[in-house]
């Protein structure tokens, strides 16, 4: 370590004597606000609009290193504000960049490096966390922050400075596909842990080199989208939105500092939130005293215009946006037209210079804060230091763990014996790797059946089967079965538009031997990297007759015609791991085929695909005979829940409900392991298996973890951050609805299938002595809730308490049960441990008829248990 401290010192060294101080704006001495104004005293309005605008990291390097003429080319002497997707792989490749942008502009200002850190620091290497809805069912703060600080530390290694994350809406739309990135359902739980996680990550100060400026996302009500399409209307009114979607989000702000955010695309109550002055202005600046920078949603400054026509042109959804609060763009625009757009707005009087000074303002306070100005470079040696650590890698396995729930354990089936004779492991998630979305690039997971073989005896045998795919997406069609439209070459002709419409001429003519694309930015030279569509022409041809279907996977919006009909029809939907439309196919038949597809952002896929060879459960029906018992592991994959992946039904995907049927009816018992992102229908396995796991996505050590549970080497203490409906007809159906929500159905039940706040152990646990220090307080008084938990049981574990209120008459409607205290706490059997928690103001508050925040006078009702159902109970007044 000394090395490294000497290279820092060195560097520093080096800055300073190059930079010598002539401005007051390089005086470390002054506070931020005093170097933040004499800085933007002195720029042009060219430079502050530079230092608005994000650019992409392809532009700074060629492969891994960094690339000077290239940087040249594209900022020249102005500098960048912030700079994403370009995740370091070197020291020297961020160093060489920095010290190029610090000289290349007059003013010696560094650049801000942005990249994704959902639950793990985007880019190869890093340590892997569970996704975010099992960090959410961990209910452990002490460990949020562990992960914050394990993210932070080791993007900061890397030079990073900002990172988008974490997610802070409240997860009560579950057809939504991403609900998986929320830590659950109720607003107290995702503001403590999202404090945590945000305390973690931005640590005692952002100047130390293990820290990074945290961005919550999305502001705001992002969440809870009409019929769970993504950036849908959420039609919500201002008391709905403070009390259940701002909270968590006003937490991280004034209690954690978090110093970024970024608006969502949707419309909030009709307005966009890009161009939501209430929203990012009223409240979030003037109310909260939010000193950070908003960021745009990717594309979401354009849909003010394109989407939510509340502007007729680019021009007025940028004003629309700047005015409003938006700091800096995303990839909404070329970085040219952004500044220039908004240099025109300034001269033409039509926006002020006071938000450009607002918000080259607020990206400049975030470089002074992070120390940037007295030292912009990461240590050499420190990536190698720290990057996915021993240390690192303990503590994703402890969330792993930790993100287990157990839903069912009939007659105790649970923990198995590790000295079984065989055991049978089945299913399209027991040998996947299941990160979930925006996690870390490559990174592979331990499977459960790796974790199961890790785990048991020498003598016990471990047989393994998938069973079916966890889609059904057939084959892809190989290029021996296509034709040119001339008939003289495999492929399909593809002609590429740098336009949705597939029209006018294309900047991109090719054959392409077959439909199996990927593309993360553009398709081939020439062609936007959004924006742009495709027609593919030409025909099929099989050598073998079948009956079966033809299918097309697509990421944008796709459609098919066979012989001129119109057999697939996805054009307005887009995002689908598969559709398919039915085709009997005779041997040696020509069939002509046109396929077009349109990408509208953020990467395209286009797949041509059939069911050539049809899906057979014997295998693992046969494994299962033979076997002691079966754990088969089912749920979804990214492809199944992330941005973009919104469902109809929460029913198992494709042909996995036949499996777990065909398996059960062997008569071995069956151990259902759940790895997925949001809460699924299991009515039928909850009926009919007696033990059920859910075990989220739950990180790169998810395989070790479910083992250690399925094995009793760990006992399962997680507890549900969601509520699991029994059918689609039943949402919203969140735990704290208000009181004259009423589910009567004819033919449904009014309860879901497992609450908010549930979770079983292989111990027990019993609650006694519910006490609170005063029995009536004031108005601004604070009350302290006591009790005991002992573990009754025969295993040692974690217990989670939990500290409901019901605020019993108020001016306006409140749920008869809201979570505002919980405690994740480790007991060994036999002992009993005392919990305490204190209600203040902030728990008891709400949101009057006069839409101001005040504790009312009255009776409360507090519930403390390991549920929301099996509570203790005591009252208390508040005065006058």
């Amino acid at each position: 370590m000394k090395k490294i401290a000497i290279v820092a010192f060195l560097i520093s060294s080096f800055y300073t004597n190059v930079n010598a101080q002539k401005y007051p704006y390089q005086n470390a001495k002054l506070s931020v606000e005093d170097r933040v104004t004499d800085l933007l005293s002195r720029m042009t309005l060219e430079e502050k609009v530079r230092q608005m605008d994000m650019y992409k990291g392809e532009f700074f390097k060629e492969n891994e290193d960094f690339s000077k003429s290239k940087t040249k080319a594209k900022i020249g002497d102005l500098g960048v504000g912030a700079i994403h997707d370009i995740y370091p792989r070197s020291a020297k490749m961020i160093n060489d960049l920095q010290k190029n942008v610090i000289k290349s502009n007059q003013w010696g200002i560094p650049a801000l490096i942005m990249c994704e850190m959902l639950h793990g620091y985007l880019d190869e290497g890093s340590t892997a966390f569970p996704m975010n809805i099992g960090l959410g069912a961990t209910w452990d703060t002490k460990l949020l922050e562990k992960v914050g600080k394990v993210i932070g530390s080791e993007a900061r290694a890397h030079g990073v400075h900002f990172g988008l994350g974490p997610v802070l809406g409240i997860g009560r739309e579950p057809r939504w596909g991403r609900v998986a990135e929320t830590f659950g359902e109720d607003t107290y739980l995702a503001g403590e842990l999202g404090l945590a996680m945000v305390n973690g990550m931005q640590g005692d100060t952002l100047a130390s080199n293990s820290s990074i400026i945290s961005e919550p996302k999305h502001f705001a009500v992002h969440s809870q989208p009409q019929a769970g399409g993504n950036s849908s209307p959420v039609i919500v009114g201002e008391r709905t939105a403070r009390e259940d979607f701002l909270a968590s989000f006003e937490k991280v702000f004034t209690k954690g500092g978090a110093l970024g955010t970024m608006c969502a695309y949707s419309e909030l109550d009709g307005v966009p939130c890009a161009a939501n002055h209430w929203l990012l202005t009223d409240v979030l600046r003037n109310e909260w005293g939010f000193k950070g920078i908003v960021v745009s949603d990717l594309g979401a400054i354009k849909y003010i215009q394109t989407t939510h026509y509340v502007a007729d042109s680019p021009k007025e959804s940028i004003r629309q946006a700047v005015e409003a609060g938006v700091d800096m763009q995303f990839y909404d625009f070329t970085n040219e037209f952004w500044q220039d757009t908004l240099i025109e707005l300034v001269n033409e009087g039509k926006l002020s210079m006071e938000a450009i000074d607002r918000a080259a303002g607020g990206v400049l306070r975030l470089k002074f804060t992070l120390g940037l100005f007295e030292n912009p470079y990461t240590e050499k040696g420190l990536i190698e230091a720290r990057f996915h650590s021993q240390a690192h890698q303990d503590i994703a396995l402890e969330a792993g763990r930790k993100s287990i729930s157990l839903l069912k354990n009939k007659d105790n089936v649970l923990p198995l014996s590790k000295d079984l004779k065989t055991i049978a492991v089945i299913g399209p998630n027991a040998n996947a790797s299941r990160l979930g979305g925006y996690s870390v690039k490559n990174k592979v997971a331990t499977t459960v059946l790796e974790g199961i073989k890790e785990t048991v005896g020498s003598n016990t045998e471990v047989l393994y089967e998938e069973g079916v795919p966890l889609i059904i997406k057939g084959q892809i069609i190989p290029s021996k079965y296509l034709f040119t439209p001339d008939g003289k070459q495999n492929g399909l002709k593809g002609e590429y538009f740098n336009n949705r419409n597939v029209e006018g001429e294309p900047a991109l003519t090719r054959i392409d031997d077959k439909l199996e694309f990927d593309w993360p930015w553009n398709p081939g030279e020439g062609v936007n990297d959004d924006d742009f569509s495709i027609r593919w022409t030409g025909t099929i041809k099989c050598d073998q007759s079948f009956d079966g279907w033809i299918g097309l996977s697509s990421d944008d919006g796709i459609r098919m015609w066979i012989d001129d009909v119109l057999v697939i029809d996805n054009w307005t939907k887009g995002a689908t791991s598969i559709v398919t439309t039915p085709k009997k196919i005779e041997a040696g038949k020509s069939y002509n085929v046109r396929i077009e597809m349109w990408e509208g952002g953020w990467g395209a896929r286009a797949h041509l695909r059939w069911n050539l060879e049809k899906i057979n459960l014997q295998p693992a029906i046969n494994i299962a005979k033979k076997a002691d018992v079966a754990v088969v592991v089912i749920g979804e994959s990214r492809e199944l829940v992330e941005e973009n992946r919104d469902v109809a039904t929460l029913d198992l995907h494709g042909m996995q409900q036949e499996l777990i049927e065909a398996i059960e009816a062997t008569g071995t018992p069956v151990v259902c392991v759940l790895m997925n992102g949001r809460p699924l229908s299991i009515n039928w396995i909850n009926d009919n298996v007696p033990a059920i796991l859910e075990s989220w996505f739950p990180g790169e050590a998810g395989g070790s973890a479910v083992a250690d549970v399925l094995f009793g080497d760990y006992n399962p203490g997680g507890r549900l951050p969601i509520s699991f409906p029994k059918s689609v007809g039943q949402l919203p159906i969140y735990y704290n609805q208000k009181p004259s929500a009423i589910h009567r159905y004819v033919s449904e039940s009014e309860n879901p299938l497992y609450t908010f706040g549930y979770g079983l152990s292989y111990t027990t646990f019993e609650y006694s002595n519910l006490k609170l220090s005063s029995n009536s307080i004031s108005k601004t008084g604070s009350l302290t809730v006591s009790v005991d938990v002992k573990n009754t049981g025969h295993y040692d574990g974690d217990e989670v308490v939990q500290l409901y209120i019901n605020d019993i008459y108020s001016s306006v409607t409140t749920p008869k049960q809201t979570l505002k205290g919980f405690e994740r706490v480790f007991i060994k059997k036999g002992e009993t441990k005392h919990i305490e928690f204190t209600l203040a103001p902030e728990e008891l508050a709400i949101w009057n008829r006069d839409m101001k925040r005040v504790v009312e006078p009255g009776e409360f009702k507090v519930m403390v248990g390991g549920n929301t159902k099996d509570v203790l109970s005591a009252n208390f007044n508040v005065k006058e």
